[in-house]
């Protein structure tokens, strides 16, 4: 087994601040239907309810940065080829975070073999900070070794 770690804190009102100054557009780029949704940035029939931003809100918003930057350090590649919306950050029925990997994202991890990945987001204050792992075992099937993803 291979393990992969990155970590990432985020000043909350820079995140605000791009809110502010980008709105939707930075919304759309940025996050999912599903995690703007889940960071109360979506009504259910996918109209932007941005105008009403509340401080919780934003704290998740900024909370999913962080994690999303965490991924992508875990994979060693920056963001580099991989979208925003390429990794999604979601909560399952007990609240604990999990990432779902699409497009370039996944495609990078699949050379690895099987992942499973665990997150840790955290919040204090002006500050959130997240800790991601992928725990993965190498597949037969797949020769190439992790140092070379970053040559793919």
């Amino acid at each position: 087994m291979n393990i992969y770690l990155g970590t990432d804190i985020v000043y909350i009102p820079r995140i605000q601040a791009a809110l502010d100054r980008f709105g939707d557009r930075f919304l759309e780029k940025v996050y999912t239907p599903a995690e703007q949704r889940d960071c109360g940035q979506l009504n259910s029939q996918h109209s932007s309810i941005k105008g009403k931003m509340s401080r919780v809100s934003c704290n998740q918003l900024a909370g999913r940065w962080a994690a999303k930057e965490a991924v992508v350090k875990a994979l060693g590649t920056g963001w580099r080829g991989i979208r925003y919306a390429d990794v999604e950050v979601q909560r399952d029925s007990r609240g604990v975070p999990n990432v779902q990997l699409h497009g370039t994202a996944a495609a990078q991890a699949s050379v690895w073999g099987n992942c499973q990945w665990q997150l840790s987001l955290s919040h204090d204050g002006d500050y959130c900070m997240a800790t991601a792992i992928a725990l993965c075992t190498p597949s037969e099937n797949n020769p190439v070794p992790p140092e070379e993803l970053t040559k793919i």
